[in-house]
């Protein structure tokens, strides 16, 4: 025994005198950038085969945009990687507004742009880290990344020969939200960099709520273009106080999530706010403007279930704050714009049998079972949701009313099972981490309520809604032990 460790220590020796270790190093990062740098060529060509028809001009600067922020991400994953979070938090929700400031400068609309590419691509940059901590990866979250790289195979498998490319956006759609779940289970980011990234989170959804309010009171044209040329009907008439608020974000659902989510971290901890009390109040008045009443609902279950696993302190602390913000709503909304059309859609709670959109949704699950019960193998990624979009195809369901039966109708019984069993996992123990666990695994439990609850209404595994949720539930997985090397 002690002949080998000589031995080995003669062979470290003679690297260090021929500089073979940095070598070894500096061959594995050239490695990674020659990885990172060929799927952007890659990348590149496959985008520009897409984009060859239309304003070539147009598809120029949109691939420009996307090559940039994609080298910009490689730098930060290299160099900066405790920022690579808040960069791609950033690019998730400036992207859509970007498109529409694009779209309305060429007075040119298109069903896929480039543009709605650009924070799928740079979220997959965060394959690298997760490749180079891969071993911290917890035997639990370890088995998730199985089922779902099964489930996402099989999918695939199933769609892509009849939806073609829109299986692809579809598979980009389930695997980016997983990704970053994956991610910051394996980061070894100290507490102070986790803490940084939900101020970001609220300060961006205070610039949302800015915004959108903004939007709401004045409409700019570049937003009226796009909603007329959507033909976004279901969010009301393209005029000032007449529609329902989006912001910078693709439609009201997407935002109603994004600002409830951040409404719950800034109201559970002051050293997550942004803005103190006035961002609170921004965020929530442009959350109501949203009209989205599932939004509303997630940020009251996000609340509860911080509530029931937090320390005596913040339930205090809680209990105040959601009497203040109970008082405000009373005193401040009948004197705000758009009270009328907030306080009716309030008063729709307590009478929903009445309510013509709950009973649509109603009609539509019955109808879905009984396609499920009928097709229990699936109909693969590409069949329903954005993707669907994207299919010529007339077999596929593009609104989907119904997160539970989406799984199901996308990956068929079986493996719909085993998604759900991993939500329901991820809501287990952020219930049983947080007994001990008091800074991240409470938020982490109310994250994964949140998502078990708002699969009632749609797919919130996919897309932005899914990093957000997804993201947030991943704060309860910390490293051990953990490593303060990204403060």
């Amino acid at each position: 025994m002690a002949r080998l460790k000589r031995q080995m220590g003669r062979m470290e020796n003679m690297e260090r005198l021929f500089g073979l270790g940095a070598f070894k190093s500096r061959l594995g990062r050239w490695a990674e950038m020659v990885l990172i740098l060929a799927g952007i060529v890659i990348l590149g060509v496959m985008v520009g085969l897409a984009s060859s028809i239309g304003s070539l001009h147009m598809r120029m600067l949109e691939f420009t945009l996307l090559l940039l922020s994609m080298l910009m991400a490689l730098y930060l994953c290299l160099n900066r990687p405790h920022m690579l979070i808040s960069y791609t938090l950033l690019l998730w929700v400036i992207s859509p507004e970007i498109r529409r400031l694009l779209d309305w400068s060429f007075q040119s609309y298109t069903d896929l742009s480039i543009i709605i590419l650009i924070p799928y691509c740079v979220s997959l940059v965060m394959i690298v880290p997760v490749a180079k901590h891969i071993k911290r990866l917890d035997p639990k979250i370890s088995l998730v990344l199985k089922i779902l790289c099964a489930a996402l195979a099989y999918g695939f498998c199933l769609g892509f020969l009849k939806y073609g490319f829109s299986s692809v956006y579809d598979l980009l759609n389930y695997t980016v939200p997983f990704l970053v779940m994956i991610y910051v289970s394996v980061t070894p980011f100290s507490s102070e960099v986790r803490d940084r990234w939900l101020k970001w989170f609220s300060f961006l959804a205070v610039i949302v709520g800015a915004y959108g309010i903004y939007q709401y009171l004045a409409l700019p044209p570049w937003d009226e273009f796009w909603m007329i040329s959507s033909e976004m009907n279901s969010i009301g008439q393209p005029e000032p106080q007449k529609f329902r608020l989006f912001s910078l974000l693709n439609s009201p659902g997407p935002a109603g999530v994004f600002l409830a989510a951040a409404l719950a971290l800034m109201t559970v901890q002051r050293k997550w706010r942004a803005f103190g009390m006035v961002g609170i109040l921004i965020v929530a008045f442009a959350l109501l403007l949203t009209l989205v009443r599932v939004g509303w609902i997630a940020y009251v279950i996000m609340i509860a279930a911080y509530f029931l696993r937090s320390q005596l302190k913040s339930k205090l602390q809680l209990l105040l704050l959601g009497a203040l913000i109970v008082m405000a709503y009373q005193l401040l909304l009948p004197l705000l714009p758009g009270a009328g059309e907030v306080s009716s859609r309030m008063e729709t709670f307590g009478s929903l049998d009445e309510d013509h959109s709950f009973n649509e949704r109603l009609v539509f699950s019955t109808h879905i079972m009984s396609m499920v019960m009928g097709n229990p193998v699936g109909m693969g990624l590409g069949s329903s949701g954005l993707g669907a979009k994207l299919a010529q195809s007339d077999n596929v369901v593009k609104v989907f009313d119904n997160g539970y039966l989406n799984l199901f109708y996308t990956f068929g019984l079986p493996f719909g099972l085993a998604l759900i069993s991993v939500v329901i996992f991820l809501f287990i123990h952020g219930f049983k981490a947080s007994k001990s666990e008091k800074k991240f695994s409470p938020i982490s439990f109310a994250g994964s309520s949140a998502l078990l609850f708002l699969l009632l209404g749609s797919n919130v595994l996919l897309g932005f809604s899914g990093f957000i949720l997804l993201w947030i539930t991943a704060l309860g997985f910390i490293p051990k032990p953990e490593i303060q090397d990204g403060g």
